[in-house]
């Protein structure tokens, strides 16, 4: 085998976006050279002002930013979400998550989660890595050819430089290249939908409240935003979407308040629209050897609860402690086992998200007679149903999972 020259790192990162940035954050402590690769950064898309690209970080990620001190740089930017108001159609009533109804260890929380611009999130992990050498940041930057090796991995940029390290993450999203090159092949399930983002200005104060209403092609979510404004995702079939993009702004906030109601009075102003397609995906090997996937890389889901750079975070985190353990121990973090624990760790949450999210796309979307009425009473039972409902919102924001340990 021809002898190789190449820059020995101990990590190489593909994809510098929030998740992968988040994984470098991870492992900002741990003395291991870490280098990120991006191919350039990422357009912001503006809608009145603001990234239109928006995620709801529950508490549980939140605490996880603040404990790595990414969220000192992004807390004044973020918006408190301090309920949930859910409802199907037009049917009334329907389910409302209050902040007080949450019992941590005998304490109540001040809020559910966050709502922040991508772009700012993605600003505040750079910030946050600027102080350390030991994170190496390539954009932008080409991978040209990679290669695995028996006891590392094998990288050469289209400027010619060359790179290897024990392990290559995955962290270029759901069209992954580093995946493709891997020839990890998806179990997709395409929606035959696209998600409408922008962001509006109602006429009244949403007071920190996130608005989600089902209806027969899907979730329209109103989410608080800085200034009050709100951002939406609005699920439409393909047709649908192509219709509605092609509307002026009065056309489309005429679309926009019938299909929301007056819960905010009229939505008066729209940004900037853009429009995305809807798919769920899950690699077939979240590991190889030498390889990790995080992230979308990983797994993609519907976005009608915003869980998606949830996941991913949690991915970060949970592979970060596995390399940093490794270490500890004298393991090689590339070797399949190691990964294989991460694996392992991450699936359950991975797979029970996933379900739970195709669950609820095929009951609210299903035209089953009989069905809208069923959902109406199982609605209704779990408002009134106090332990369920507690035990729903600590799901929904995180905090019934276990936090992955502080890793230094």
């Amino acid at each position: 085998m021809t002898q190789r020259i190449a820059e020995q790192v101990d990590v190489l990162v593909v994809g510098g976006g929030m998740v992968g940035l988040a994984f470098a954050c991870a492992l900002k402590d741990s003395g291991l050279h870490i280098v990120v690769i991006e191919r350039g950064e990422p357009p912001v898309f503006e809608s009145l002002g603001m990234d239109c690209r928006v995620s709801a970080i529950v508490l549980g990620n939140q605490q996880i930013l603040k404990g790595l001190g990414v969220w000192e740089h992004l807390q004044h930017d973020a918006e408190a979400m301090r309920s949930m108001k859910i409802w199907d159609n037009q049917n009334p009533g329907g389910i409302r998550f209050d902040v007080d109804e949450i019992a941590t260890g005998g304490s109540i929380p001040d809020v559910l989660g966050y709502l922040v611009q991508n772009s700012h999130l993605q600003q505040a992990l750079k910030k946050t890595l600027l102080a350390y050498d030991n994170v190496e940041m390539l954009c932008p930057a080409t991978i040209k050819t990679v290669e695995w090796l028996n006891d590392a991995v094998y990288i050469q940029l289209e400027d010619g430089h060359a790179l290897s390290a024990p392990l290559i993450v995955g962290a270029d999203g759901g069209r992954s290249w580093l995946r493709e090159q891997a020839d990890i092949g998806v179990y997709t399930r395409d929606y035959k939908q696209q998600g409408i983002v922008a962001n509006v200005r109602p006429m009244l104060p949403h007071h920190g409240t996130a608005f989600q209403r089902f209806t027969a092609s899907g979730p329209l979510a109103v989410l608080p935003m800085n200034d009050d404004l709100c951002s939406i995702v609005w699920s439409q079939f393909n047709d649908d979407v192509e219709r509605l993009m092609g509307l002026d702004d009065i056309g489309f906030l005429e679309e926009l308040n019938l299909t929301f109601g007056p819960v905010l009075g009229r939505i008066e102003e729209v940004g900037e629209r853009a429009a995305f397609a809807l798919k769920a995906q899950l690699a077939m090997h979240v590991v190889r050897p030498r390889l990790a996937l995080i992230g979308d890389a990983a797994h993609t889901i519907h976005p009608l609860a915003g869980l998606g750079v949830n996941l991913g975070l949690r991915d970060a985190m949970v592979l970060a402690q596995e390399i940093v353990d490794a270490k500890k121990y004298g393991e090689d973090w590339g070797e399949l086992s190691v990964l294989k624990r991460y694996m392992r760790l991450r699936m359950p949450d991975i797979l029970s998200v996933m379900g739970s999210m195709e669950g609820l796309h095929r009951i609210f979307t299903s035209q089953f007679p009989g069905l809208p009425t069923l959902r109406g009473l199982g609605m209704k039972a779990i408002g009134n149903a106090g332990v369920i409902k507690s035990l729903l919102m600590k799901n929904s924001t995180g905090l019934s999972l276990p936090v992955p340990k502080q890793i230094s």
